[in-house]
C-alpha cells in the first residue's frame, strides 16, 4: 500500500501545491470537515489552509458548505480526474490553435537526442500523425507492441506504411517485412530497436533497454538530406527483403522479373515527398527529373 506521503505526491504531479495536495488527501479521509479541523489535522497555519482550501474549491476539488459552519468535502477522485481531463483536452484545443496562428520557425535541420522513453514513443506516435503519404518503420516486438495501435491507425487514415518486424507480427493495414534474421538478432541483442521515416522528411532512430523503459541512445531530425538519404537507404532494404523470398521460390526469370516490378511499386525510388522537396530546391520540379536518373 502507498504511504500517505507517496499519494500526496502523485496528486501534486497533477498541477496542486504541496500544500493543496496535502490538504485533498487529508479530506478523502476526513470529510466533511472545517478549515480549522484540517489546519490542526495536517499542522500547518489556518492562513495558509485557508488560501489552500479556497484555490482547491476555485479548481473544483473539493466542495464547501457555504452555510456558516464552512465545512469542505473531497470530490472522489474520479470525479476530479474527469475534471482535470477534460479541462486539459481544452486547453490543448486552445494552445494548439493558437500555435498554428503564429508564423513558424523555419525548417529545422538539427539532430536532436532524446533522453526518456516516454519522449521516444511520443515523438513516435506525433511523426505518424504527421505523415502525408509514406512511412517505412522497423520495429522489435516490445515496440512493435506498445505502438501497434498508432501505426495501425495511421495506416486506416490512408498513411502507405510499411513495417519491418521480428517475430513474425501482423499489423493491419501495414505491409510488412519479416527479417529473414529475426531469430539472430533476436539472440544478438540484448535491447529493443525501433526506427520511422515520413515522407523522406523526418526521421527517429531508437535502442532501447529490454523492457523499453530506458534509452540506450535516440536522436531525431528533419534535416530534409539526412532525411531524405536514410529513407532512400531503407526503401531500398525493404525492398530487397520483401524480393528476397520469391528467389527461392520462383520457377523462371520471367517470374521473378515480374515479381521484382511488383515489389518495386511498393517501394517507389524517388517515390516520397522528401525526394520532391529536394528536387524543387536543387533541379526545378520533381516532374522534370525521372527517378532512374537521381541515383535511387
Amino acid at each position: 500500500m502507498d504511504s500517505k506521503a507517496e499519494i500526496v505526491g502523485i496528486i501534486g504531479e497533477l498541477g496542486f501545491t504541496a500544500l493543496e495536495a496535502e490538504i485533498y488527501v487529508y479530506l478523502l479521509q476526513h470529510s466533511p470537515a472545517t478549515g480549522y479541523k484540517i489546519a490542526k489535522g495536517i499542522g500547518r497555519s489556518f492562513t495558509n489552509t485557508y488560501k489552500a482550501l479556497a484555490g482547491l474549491q476555485a479548481r473544483g476539488a473539493i466542495l464547501v458548505d457555504e452555510s456558516e459552519s464552512k465545512l469542505s468535502r473531497a470530490v472522489p477522485v474520479g470525479e476530479l480526474m474527469d475534471q482535470l481531463e477534460a479541462r486539459f483536452t481544452e486547453q490543448r484545443r486552445r494552445a494548439e490553435a493558437a500555435v498554428r496562428r503564429m508564423p513558424l520557425s523555419p525548417t529545422d535541420t538539427g539532430i536532436y537526442r532524446f533522453t526518456s522513453a516516454d519522449q521516444v514513443y511520443e515523438r513516435f506516435r506525433t511523426m505518424l500523425r504527421d505523415g502525408e503519404e509514406r512511412a517505412l518503420a522497423e520495429l522489435f516486438p516490445g515496440p512493435c507492441e506498445r505502438l501497434r495501435g498508432p501505426v495501425e491507425e495511421a495506416a486506416a487514415r490512408g498513411l502507405d506504411l510499411s513495417a519491418r518486424t521480428y517475430a513474425g507480427e501482423t499489423l493491419e493495414g501495414v505491409r510488412m517485412v519479416h527479417s529473414p534474421f529475426s531469430e539472430t538478432n533476436m539472440e544478438l541483442w540484448n535491447s529493443q530497436w525501433l526506427a520511422l521515416f515520413i515522407d523522406g522528411r523526418q526521421f527517429l532512430l531508437a535502442h532501447l533497454s529490454l523492457d523499453g523503459e530506458h534509452v540506450h541512445e535516440a536522436i531525431w531530425s528533419a534535416n530534409l538530406f539526412l532525411a531524405r538519404a536514410l529513407y532512400s537507404h531503407v526503401n531500398a532494404d525493404l525492398h530487397h527483403y520483401a524480393f528476397r523470398p520469391f528467389l527461392d521460390s520462383a520457377t523462371s526469370v520471367e517470374e521473378l522479373r515480374r515479381e521484382y516490378q511488383r515489389i518495386e511499386n511498393d517501394f517507389p525510388p524517388g517515390g516520397d515527398p522528401g525526394f520532391k522537396d529536394l528536387l524543387g530546391m536543387f533541379a526545378g520540379t520533381a516532374d522534370d527529373v525521372p527517378p532512374e536518373e537521381t541515383g535511387d
